[in-house]
């Protein structure tokens, strides 16, 4: 794709992370055995997530997240790409993302050197699937702050400081 984003009408970047402020500072008053289904679910049904950065110039930068199936509980792992040119941690530059027509702008949304999780499911409903990874999302992630298309398909996101649900394992 050549399309570039286009821009959001000044502001919106601020209001939406106040949302997200406002959503990580407030409890969900959620009980534990909520919390439990919203955490099978996410197991049940996987969704999209990958580990974003943005640094002082502007780079995007992310890793993909799955969970894994250890002896005992599930955790998040790092997806690694078996490859010898792919760095230990697993970050790579993103420049093509902006080709992704995210809305709001990922990177007036990320602030320099501070990671984020995004998570992603469809946002058109075709098949059960992706009804349940759409639940899975706003489930454990909460609610979708804005769109992005790939693959001819529309997507709806979230950005949250930590994972939900499960430790994530610890890097080596």
């Amino acid at each position: 794709m050549t399309t570039v984003a286009p821009a959001v009408a000044e502001g919106s970047a601020q209001l939406i992370g106040s949302q997200v402020a406002m959503k990580e500072g407030s409890g969900t008053g959620a009980s534990a055995e909520e919390n439990a289904d919203k955490c099978d679910q996410l197991l049940r049904a996987p969704i999209g997530v990958e580990e974003v950065r943005k640094d002082k110039d502007g780079v995007i930068e992310s890793r993909q997240w799955k969970i894994a199936e250890t002896s005992g509980n599930p955790i998040w792992i790092v997806a690694r790409t078996p490859s010898e040119d792919s760095p230990k941690n697993a970050w790579q530059p993103k420049p093509g993302i902006t080709n992704l027509l995210f809305n709001p702008p990922l990177n007036e949304v990320l602030e320099p050197d501070k990671p984020e999780y995004l998570a992603y499911a469809p946002v058109d409903v075709v098949n059960v699937s992706d009804s349940e990874q759409f639940d899975s999302m706003t489930g454990a992630f909460g609610t979708g702050i804005g769109t992005f298309k790939w693959r001819d398909r529309s997507y709806s996101y979230v950005l949250v400081k930590e994972l939900p649900c499960f430790k994530p394992a610890k890097e080596n």
